[in-house]
């Protein structure tokens, strides 16, 4: 089958990546893929298509392929303007951050009926977007959750723990990961810890973005990294956290956890069914930094309780597997092409 992806973005985040794992494996199945980019600009994503064979272009021929998969909300323009002339899956991240962009244009919201099908990662989507969907026949919409592929034999060296404590977020360095919380969260509860924000910085608040000048070996930002060393940087860590105002499925939370690390969370809808407080994870209400200190202050003192957490993280997510979500997401596919 000819497929043309219409790829979001090019940085490395949750959602492109789970676009290229995508890729890879329809591409081993025999697939023809094409990437079209809605952002073109370069990134290590657009790299790794070329690694594997996959052509980039800057315009296509629709009737060149026989379907299309549109990554995210970046691409609701894209799905409007080609899923009448090749069935499309419009694949979505985004909860209430793509919520507030059609909220903002509403003629948008058209790309749900003219999509063949829509692919969300949790239940919470659906409902989050059931504004724009109540009238639309259910058999358009399509829950697949995100899987983790295996651990890689190895993994790269980070930065050697020069604290007691390391805490560690992986995600995008912007307003609404609220990584500043978590910079305010530690510098209030006095502990002897590291922070560790580990993704493309676009924006830190100035409060947040002063302490961690101030103290560079305490406030780690690191810039954007290879997936290989995200993992490692999740594996360093004592306790992990995304204290994020909106999420889908964060995989960076699942990867986090497969590792078996204590999680700091917001407390989120889309967690419901799969972490649990107190039992799985500790939750905050967002930007509620005092709470966070307070939390990372019990798991600090707290050996056995990181354990815990940690063990029943890891059990939360042993059923995410990413031969799962290609069977599932291959079944959608085929179902179109029927």
């Amino acid at each position: 089958m000819r497929i043309l992806l219409v790829n979001h973005e090019f940085t490395i985040t949750g959602a492109s990546t789970v676009l290229l794992r995508l890729a890879a494996h329809l591409q081993a199945r025999g697939h023809s893929l094409t990437v079209l980019p809605a952002n073109p600009a370069d990134g290590p994503i657009k790299t790794a298509y070329e690694a594997l064979g996959i052509g980039i272009a800057s315009g296509a021929a629709l009737s060149a392929f026989d379907i299309a998969i549109a990554n995210g909300i970046g691409t609701t323009q894209a799905v409007i303007d080609i899923a009448g002339r090749v069935p499309t899956i419009w694949f979505l991240h985004e909860a209430e951050v793509g919520l507030r962009i059609l909220l903002k244009n509403p003629a948008l919201g058209q790309a749900f009926g003219i999509a063949a099908a829509v692919v969300y990662q949790t239940a919470y989507q659906a409902e989050v977007y059931r504004s724009f969907t109540y009238a639309l026949p259910p058999q358009k919409f399509h829950i697949i959750p995100n899987g983790l592929p295996p651990l890689p034999e190895s993994l790269p060296a980070v930065r050697p723990k020069a604290r007691p404590l390391r805490l560690v977020q992986v995600g995008s360095v912007e307003p609404r990961k609220r990584g500043g919380d978590l910079i305010g969260a530690v510098a209030a509860s006095g502990l002897d810890m590291e922070c560790v924000l580990c993704g493309r910085v676009y924006e830190l608040d100035e409060a947040a973005r002063r302490l961690a000048d101030a103290e560079p070996a305490r406030f780690i930002l690191t810039g954007e990294v290879p997936p290989e060393t995200a993992l490692a940087w999740h594996r360093s860590a004592d306790i992990s956290a995304l204290v994020s105002e909106s999420e889908s499925q964060p995989v960076s939370v699942m990867e986090a956890a497969r590792f078996g690390r204590p999680l700091l969370l917001s407390d989120l809808g889309i967690y419901r069914g799969v972490f649990t407080h107190g039992q799985s994870a500790l939750m905050a209400p967002v930007g509620h930094v005092a709470l966070l200190a307070a939390n990372l202050a019990l798991l600090a003192g707290n050996p056995g309780l990181r354990a815990q957490l940690g063990q029943a993280a890891a059990q939360a997510v042993r059923g995410f597997t990413v031969e799962r979500f290609f069977l599932q997401f291959e079944a959608v596919i085929a179902g179109l092409a029927a």
